[in-house]
Formats: C-alpha cells, sequence, structure tokens
C-alpha cells in the first residue's frame, strides 16, 4: 500500500522545482517550437471540463514535466536521449488516441490516472540498485519514481481525483512498467510485463482496474507499433542512453539485431484488450520489416563502429518504411 507521509531522498530538481509558478518558469525556458505540455493541456482541457479536479490535475502535470525536462531532458546539463519530457509527450499522444478511439471503456478518472503515468512513471532514473536482500521485482527508480509523484500530488493538494483506490492503481501502473526479466527471483513472473504479476496479488474485485492497470504498461512500450523508421529512431536513444548514463558494455552489432528481435518478439506484449484492440494489428504489421532490419544489421561486418551500425540501422528501417 502506498503511505503519503513517506520520505525519500528529494533532489536538485526537486528543491528547484518546488511549486506550480516555479514549473511553469522552467518551462518557458523550454525553445519556441518544442511542444511543451501544449497538446495535452488542450485537450484536458475539454476532455475534463466538468471535473472539479481538472485544475489540480493540470498542475500537478506540469510540475512533473518540468522535473523531466530540468532533470533528464532538454534543461539537463546530462540530458538522456531517451527517458526524457519528449517520451512523456509520445505517452501522452497515446493516451489521447485511446481516448478517442475507445470512448466509454475508460473513465475520466482512468483517462487522468494514465496522463499523470504518462508523466511520472520515468522521473527517476539514477536511483541506486536496491541490495541484494530485497526480494521485490520492482525497480529502484520505478519505485522512487512514484514517491516522487505523491509529493507532486501533496505539493499541489490533494483534490478529490487522489483517493486512497486511485493512489494505489497510480502505484502499480508506475512500479509495474518495471521491465525486464526479473531474473531467478521471477519464477512465474514473464518478461515485459510486472503489472500483471502485481495485479494477481492485489486481486482487485474490478476488472476495468485491471484493465487501466495493464493498459499504462502496454502505452509504455507501444513503440512496437510506430512506423519502422520511428521504431528505430528510439532503438537508438535507447542505445545512446545505456551506453551514456549506464555504462553499458553493449555490442551494438547484438543491440541492433538479436536483441531487437528478442524485445520484439519475446519480451514486449499487449496485456489489455484496448491495446489489443488498437495497437496489436500495428504490430503485427511491423514484423516483417523488423525481421528484415535485424537480419541486415546481423550481417554486416564484425568490424563496423557504434556509429556506422547504427547509421545503417536508420538508413535501412528509412528504406523499409517506405516499402
Amino acid at each position: 500500500m502506498y503511505n503519503l507521509n513517506m520520505v525519500s531522498a528529494t533532489d536538485q530538481t526537486e528543491q528547484s522545482i518546488n511549486s506550480y509558478s516555479q514549473a511553469t518558469e522552467c518551462l518557458r525556458q523550454l525553445p519556441n517550437d518544442h511542444p511543451k505540455l501544449n497538446h495535452w493541456l488542450r485537450w484536458s482541457h475539454e476532455a475534463f471540463a466538468q471535473q472539479r479536479w481538472r485544475e489540480n490535475l493540470q498542475q500537478c502535470m506540469v510540475v512533473a514535466y518540468a522535473r523531466m525536462a530540468l532533470r533528464n531532458g532538454t534543461l539537463s546539463q546530462s540530458p538522456r536521449s531517451y527517458h526524457n519530457e519528449r517520451h512523456i509527450n509520445d505517452l501522452l499522444l497515446r493516451v489521447i488516441y485511446c481516448s478517442e478511439h475507445a470512448q466509454g471503456h475508460i473513465s475520466k478518472e482512468g483517462m487522468a490516472l494514465l496522463s499523470m503515468f504518462s508523466a511520472c512513471h520515468d522521473l527517476r532514473q539514477a536511483e541506486a540498485q536496491k541490495p541484494s536482500s530485497d526480494n521485490s521485482l520492482v525497480g529502484a527508480n520505478e519505485m522512487a519514481s512514484f514517491e516522487e509523484a505523491i509529493r507532486i500530488i501533496k505539493l499541489i493538494g490533494i483534490s478529490e481525483l487522489w483517493t486512497e483506490h486511485h493512489l494505489l492503481l497510480l502505484k502499480t501502473m508506475i512500479e509495474g512498467s518495471t521491465f525486464g526479466s526479473g531474473g531467478k527471483r521471477s519464477k512465474n513472473f514473464f518478461q515485459g510485463n510486472l503489472a500483471k504479476h502485481l495485479l494477481t496479488q492485489l486481486e482487485l474485485t474490478n476488472t476495468d482496474d485491471n484493465e487501466l492497470v495493464l493498459l499504462a504498461c502496454d502505452l509504455d512500450t507501444a513503440n512496437v507499433c510506430l512506423p519502422i523508421d520511428q521504431f528505430a529512431a528510439s532503438a537508438i536513444h535507447i542505445f545512446d542512453e545505456l551506453i551514456s548514463h549506464q555504462n553499458t558494455q553493449l555490442s551494438a552489432h547484438q543491440f541492433f539485431s538479436q536483441q531487437q528481435k528478442i524485445y520484439f518478439f519475446d519480451q514486449q506484449a499487449f496485456h489489455a484488450q484496448i491495446t489489443k484492440d488498437l495497437f496489436q494489428s500495428h504490430k503485427t504489421a511491423n514484423s516483417d520489416k523488423l525481421l528484415l532490419l535485424s537480419e541486415y544489421i546481423a550481417n554486416l561486418p564484425d568490424d563496423l563502429s557504434a556509429d556506422q551500425i547504427k547509421q545503417k540501422f536508420k538508413d535501412r528501417a528509412n528504406q523499409l518504411s517506405n516499402i
């Protein structure tokens, strides 16, 4: 269960953006052509027009977005190429797409939780690894991201949106977005969706709640549905971040060939009915192109540099996108 009084380490970003006014001032520093939160704010103004908690949610979102831009993105001294504020924009576009194509299947409160999840699930990306004695499958980054989300909610003020139940759903969404196999501790946990494992422990009585949590985590990995050239661009951003921020010893040759197939076919899957209905066909349409792209990289000479492989990966994806 969540704890509204939880205490964990804040950082310079939280101290720098500790109010809605500071967040709005921070966002003014972004370039004029930056999307900011403008599209979502326009959408939410209409979508939540009759909800008393609309302004509260919007302010929470602005604070989260500004912190992401300052800590990990455009305004950061050490920007991340994937987990930055533009990743929030990507997820919010998917949330809006779901609202437009799954009308009647997601409540207003559900859309609000999906929005807050999008803004907060990756707030923390550099937390210390948990001790080996911690048997939880939830990642340290995800745990810290939820804790910061709670602090943002408290900072803006507890509105009627933030019921105990809704906060539990938000917690499960964020912690369930932990991605990976879970290693030896996983047992019955399958790759790519910790949310389903966590939901079996909660035993929620409302099936819509289960679907909402699964939907959130599905949207996080829905880059598999992008046109193949855009999918390739996201893969390059992920690779660059692994090298620059996690000091990963990673073969570009393997990452852009074998690892892409593993992610696409083995690790990523859609589990909510809405994402199956709206996104699965797009992923299926990408399957053959992804195989061709991975095979092309696998057949390249082993002595090519990472930059050369990335360029060839990008060029080949662009070719395949026109087929």
